[in-house]
């Protein structure tokens, strides 16, 4: 047996992986991304006559931008972190806690990694199970729970960060740090487009979203 040290923190546990699910990001990417043989300007121009003349391409094209931009990252990111078996979910909230000064609550956790309290809690678990997070009954509060990285989990993430930054200036080398800058100010303009936008426009959305699979309008 090679005294060689294991780093993945699931090794040997089948089936704790966990994942956030894609599912809704995959079903939009694949309605504008129709056909792999078409180019992203011809992809728009195809919305572009769907939509109208009323609607401006960048409208269209922005979307389709994001959603390749997500999927390309994805696809790195894991590479990355497939020899250690973490999720980038489970790698997202090791890297939460590992910054934290206390135990924080499970929503605190979500809002620091833009999820839904309830996506989180199979990801929380399966970091809990390898000895990776510790949870426990809010002093404060006993109607909730606090979550901190275990000393098992703080070893690990301080041994593997090093190694995740160099990645991370490898992957980004080809842009001018000054453009990353402006890229990182357009994002921060995108992010709060977006939350601000009215929640209760979903049920709409959703409704919208179903007469049109029905034959009924289009959206």
């Amino acid at each position: 047996m090679s005294g060689k040290k294991d780093h993945r923190p699931f090794a040997g546990m089948i089936g704790t992986r966990v994942e956030m699910s894609a599912e809704p990001l995959i079903n939009v990417a694949r309605d504008f991304m129709s056909t792999e043989k078409l180019t992203m300007a011809e992809q728009v121009a195809a919305k572009t006559r769907e939509a109208g003349p009323d609607h401006d391409p960048s409208s269209l094209a922005l979307p389709l931008a994001l959603y390749r931009a997500v999927t390309a990252f994805g696809r790195v990111a894991a590479e990355e972190l497939a020899p250690v078996d973490l999720s980038m979910s489970q790698f997202n909230v090791l890297t939460v806690l590992k910054r934290a000064e206390r135990p924080i609550t499970m929503g605190a956790l979500a809002d620091s990694i833009s999820v839904r309290q309830a996506s989180l809690t199979s990801v929380v678990d399966s970091l809990t199970k390898a000895g990776f997070v510790t949870r426990k009954v809010n002093p404060r509060d006993r109607r909730s729970v606090v979550v901190a990285i275990s000393k098992k989990g703080d070893q690990f993430m301080t041994e593997f960060l090093p190694g995740h930054y160099d990645f991370l200036q490898r992957l980004f080398a080809g842009i001018k740090p000054r453009h990353r800058q402006q890229l990182l100010a357009r994002l921060d303009e995108l992010i709060d487009c977006l939350e601000a936008y009215p929640t209760d426009t979903q049920k709409a959305i959703r409704s919208s979203l179903s007469q049109a699979a029905a034959g009924q309008t289009r959206p």
